[in-house]
């Protein structure tokens, strides 16, 4: 799963990864951020009407263009890809609203066998390379909240140890076809297999990125 992320390369470093062509995309000022949690803000690209890739904000927690509340009753802010574009949640945003989420590094926890207490794993690849992770928005027109959720599968057997499941990164190849809102969902969902989980390394960090109240860069520093 992905239950945290990180994003602490500059924008100006991540734009290039995609076809931005807005002024405001391109000069956008993103700070560092070390410990990004559900139900946080958070940029993602996406095709508008006119067919162009743009960067709009969300909330990392989806909300059904259908729901009438916002609730923390299911947790929405990962879907399994093995059945999102059939659950009533997920299945209109599969077919039109596919995203691309940017990160350069998430988090998962272990169980400290010497005192029961969570270690947490930055799970990144080598070099710290920007990436960007399977997505689907929505818009919520009458709570007026945008949203976004990531998609996970089975973990490769490269981070089994650390959880079953893993969020999907895309081969940047794909990007294009992955959020065109004319591509049909099968055609989508074959695109899947084509992401970098093979190729993610791990170390553990400090216990200070267990709170999401921290933000800082000491939620990247070595464990002790």
């Amino acid at each position: 799963m992905c239950g945290r992320f990180k994003l602490k390369v500059s924008w100006s470093d991540l734009w290039q990864m995609y076809n931005l062509i807005r002024p405001e995309d391109k000069a956008r000022n993103t700070a560092p951020r070390y410990n990004i949690a559900p139900t946080q803000d958070v940029p993602f690209i996406h095709v508008d009407k006119d067919g162009s890739q743009i960067v709009s904000e969300g909330r990392w927690w989806l909300v059904p263009h259908w729901a009438k509340e916002l609730t923390s009753k299911w947790p929405m802010f990962n879907a399994r890809s093995e059945d999102a574009h059939k659950k009533p949640a997920f299945r209109d945003a599969y077919k039109t609203k596919r995203c691309l989420i940017p990160a350069d590094g998430y988090y998962e926890w272990t169980k400290n066998v010497e005192d029961g207490k969570k270690d947490p794993w930055l799970i990144e690849l080598p070099e710290a390379t920007p990436f960007s992770f399977a997505g689907l928005w929505a818009y919520n027109t009458a709570l007026d909240v945008t949203s976004c959720t990531i998609l996970t599968a089975a973990a490769d057997p490269n981070i089994k140890e650390l959880h079953h499941r893993m969020p999907i990164i895309l081969k940047p190849d794909v990007y294009d076809s992955w959020i065109d809102p004319e591509r049909p969902v099968e055609d989508a969902r074959a695109l899947l297999t084509e992401n970098l989980g093979s190729e993610l390394t791990y170390h553990r960090v400090s216990r200070a990125v267990n709170s999401s109240r921290v933000e800082g860069s000491q939620c990247v520093e070595a464990a002790e």
